[in-house]
């Protein structure tokens, strides 16, 4: 092999190896712009999805909101009806309505227990 040959042949080595080098760089800016492109669609998607689940208990809750004050409509209209006032709820009743923590402290200031460990919560 003669001196020019051997140049030859290592300046196509070295075009080869700026080439794929090239390509390479190329190959990794595109895969991170996939990978930008393909988290951006995902955070939209979830965005969306977001929106869509937001908007459907906001339209839950209008319809619910109707139904409560169709009912309180009705009510008050029998009310007017019949000319008499609803008596008051028992105190069982309010006991009830109260909700379940309550009650349990309330049981417990009635009768409390004989022994304990530290203090009383009240």
């Amino acid at each position: 092999m003669t001196p020019e040959e051997y140049e030859r042949f290592k300046e196509a080595e070295k075009a080869h190896l700026r080439q794929l080098r090239e390509l390479k760089k190329t190959h990794e800016q595109l895969s991170r712009k996939a990978r930008i492109s393909q988290a951006v669609t995902d955070m939209t998607e979830g965005v969306r999805s977001l929106f869509n689940e937001h908007e459907e208990m906001m339209a839950r809750l209008e319809r619910d909101t109707f139904e409560s004050e169709a009912r309180l409509d009705v009510a008050l209209d029998h009310i007017e009806a019949e000319g008499t006032v609803p008596e008051e709820p028992e105190a069982v009743d309010s006991e009830a309505d109260k909700p379940s923590g309550s009650r349990a402290v309330d049981a417990s200031a009635e009768h409390p227990p004989e022994k304990t460990i530290g203090r009383m919560k009240r």
